[in-house]
């Protein structure tokens, strides 16, 4: 079932049948669906009565798109773990149409390459999201380049998996370069870049804080040597971070079945517990960074 050896000998077969159906990926996620929805609505509006009529200041567009497109990320992110419908080529097309409005030049297939691996390997040397963490004063530099992270790590990588990816990706690339520079040419630059470009970047440095970093604080055990103890649960004000952090506050249920819509890991969660403490857990409490580390109760 995974790494940890989660053990469901004592669950009932109700709660084995719940299990099993928060875990699994839906016919279509309606949540998630409607998340698509708003992005894309925020994104046209933002563009035309911003960006073309300028009936709105550019910095308003600027803040919808970036608070839009941080909260939409669950888009991108489910449909990586084709957890957004059991229909694979409709999964990837919502999930490549939530890359298209925030980073264009991204293939959703290079994507979930590079996620996987951060699956694999969270926390080891082996990990590509080992970038996202050093010295406190880099971090937010290294987050706003997460895109420009994978490149280099895809450009460098020795695994031909990712080849005709990264190669889809610089044919992607130079269409959104060709749409820049006609746009800039007909007097749309400043728009470009307040309304994609500065958004891109703030969901970036929002993303790298509390998808890429925060779940893995301390960053000092790998996945491989503790399951449990690698990535962290949240607990407290869920009202405030189940929505803020997007359910990721159960980073731990991700890794341990990442096929859950991401609504469904606190359910998880709580459904578990009693046996996840027999595990070791790290536990961030209320706005905490480093997590408090309880040891298994075996």
């Amino acid at each position: 079932m995974s790494r940890a050896n989660i053990s469901m000998e004592s669950f009932s077969d109700a709660q084995k049948r719940e299990f099993k159906r928060l875990t699994s990926a839906p016919k279509l996620s309606t949540p998630t669906i409607v998340m698509t929805v708003a992005l894309s609505i925020t994104y046209l509006f933002s563009y035309i009565v911003c960006g073309w009529l300028g009936l709105v200041p550019l910095w308003v567009g600027t803040l919808l798109n970036a608070i839009v497109g941080y909260v939409s990320f669950s888009v991108i992110h489910d449909s990586i773990h084709r957890a957004i419908s059991t229909n694979t080529k409709l999964n990837d097309r919502v999930g490549q149409i939530g890359l298209d409005w925030v980073l264009p030049y991204v293939d959703l297939r290079m994507f979930r390459w590079a996620h996987i691996l951060h699956h694999r390997f969270a926390s080891g040397e082996k990990d590509p999201d080992r970038m996202f963490n050093g010295a406190w004063w880099t971090l937010p530099f290294r987050w706003m380049a997460i895109d420009a992270c994978y490149f280099v790590h895809a450009l460098n990588t020795e695994d031909k998996v990712c080849k005709p990816y990264f190669r889809a990706c610089l044919r992607r690339l130079a269409l959104v370069v060709a749409v820049v520079a006609v746009a800039t040419y007909f007097g749309y630059g400043f728009e470009v870049f307040m309304l994609w470009f500065v958004p891109s970047r703030l969901i970036l440095l929002m993303l790298g804080f509390s998808f890429f970093w925060l779940p893995h604080v301390p960053h000092d055990t790998p996945q491989e040597e503790n399951y449990t103890r690698a990535t962290t649960v949240r607990k407290g004000f869920e009202w405030f971070m189940n929505p803020v952090l997007q359910y990721q506050n159960y980073h731990l249920i991700h890794h341990l079945f990442p096929m859950t819509p991401f609504y469904n890991n606190e359910r998880v969660f709580k459904l578990l517990e009693p046996e996840l403490r027999r595990h070791d857990l790290a536990i961030q409490h209320d706005f905490a960074i480093r997590p408090t580390i309880y040891p298994g109760k075996a």
